[in-house]
């Protein structure tokens, strides 16, 4: 005859709980570390696109005004080197004057540069973009240079929990009667 050995279960043991309790932490802290990333990505990416909504509407409101025919882009010889602080709030508000305290803005500096061979001093550095825009327009004609102004909007935004330094968004155009 052969005897069989019955095995009572007796349960799970401690160090088996222990065990399972620390996989689940490890799962738990894993996953809200990826919330947490995917959170601070969102906010980069929400941030990024409102800094190109405000170079975008600065951009359009230069772009709007044209280039005068004479003088030749002279309207615009006062956006070049302009500079001014926004501050865009949580509620989506563009405010031109800091927020009062309690209200979640971001600030937000903007740059205008423009370029145009009919502006002095505008070129700065030989910087005329490429094509030139003070290049001669008629083959062979020295000073036919063409009623054009490049207009460059930078927007740039500190993120002090995520990055060093300035992050900043370029829009150009060019612009013409």
């Amino acid at each position: 005859m052969s005897r069989q050995r019955t095995r009572q279960s007796r349960g799970i043991t401690l160090i088996e709980v222990m065990v399972s309790i620390v996989i689940l932490m490890m799962g738990i802290t894993a996953a809200l570390m990826v919330v947490r990333k995917t959170a601070q990505s969102n906010r980069r990416t929400l941030t990024a696109l409102q800094a190109q909504l405000i170079a975008e509407q600065t951009l359009e409101d230069i772009t709007a005004m044209g280039c005068s025919p004479t003088p030749p882009c002279g309207n615009l010889a006062a956006q070049d080197r302009r500079r001014y602080t926004v501050w865009q709030t949580a509620a989506g508000e563009l405010r031109q004057t800091q927020p009062p305290e309690g209200v979640v803005a971001r600030e937000y500096e903007v740059a205008v540069d423009v370029d145009s061979g009919a502006i002095p001093g505008s070129i700065e550095s030989g910087s005329a973009g490429a094509p030139a825009v003070n290049r001669d327009l008629v083959s062979g004609v020295a000073g036919s240079t063409g009623n054009v102004a490049n207009v460059r909007v930078s927007v740039s935004w500190v993120e002090a929990e995520a990055r060093a330094g300035r992050q900043v968004v370029v829009l150009q155009t060019r612009v013409s009667p």
